[in-house]
């Protein structure tokens, strides 16, 4: 056997045991992803419409200026509202920001949703906290506007019907 021969049984022989892998990667992976999506279907049913990102992992250089984060949250991407992952990076200083992504949790890079996975608790948290937050302020704005509403109908003029149409 040549050393060419010997390259090319070791590279079949790691083929082959990558294909075997393979499909158990790809069936744990497809478990992942359909137990997420029954999360995702019960938040989609509380019809909550609000954005909320947790960084899962990341960093900033010691001055804080740049930064690459990777996100995992509960968003609205192509027209679709779910749990999705992103990656955003840039620099404070320059007002220089990116983003990749926003993909849905299941069009996601595998690895992304594989470390994201663990942050999905503190998001539903921080989904709820923002959802609080937000209907106190919905209150408040609709308090304002009803006292503003009540002044103007005090002061507006009555409406007439115009003269000389019939």
């Amino acid at each position: 056997m040549t050393s060419s021969d010997a390259k090319l049984q070791k590279v079949q022989t790691q083929f082959e045991a990558l294909s075997a892998i393979a499909s158990s990667l790809n069936t744990a992976s497809d478990e992942l992803t359909k137990v997420v999506g029954i999360l995702d279907e019960a938040l989609k049913k509380l019809n909550v419409g609000l954005t909320v990102w947790i960084t899962f992992k990341g960093g900033s250089d010691e001055a804080g200026d740049n930064y690459d984060d990777d996100q995992i949250g509960y968003a609205k991407v192509g027209g679709k509202w779910g749990l999705a992952l992103r990656n955003i990076w840039g620099n404070q200083s320059f007002d220089d920001h990116h983003e990749e992504g926003p993909w849905l949790f299941s069009e996601a890079p595998r690895q992304m949703r594989i470390e994201g996975v663990d942050k999905i608790p503190e998001l539903i948290e921080a989904l709820g906290k923002e959802a609080f937050n937000t209907a106190k302020q919905i209150h408040v704005k609709t308090e304002q506007l009803r006292e503003l509403a009540g002044i103007i109908e005090k002061i507006a003029p009555e409406q007439r019907e115009p003269q000389g149409r019939k």
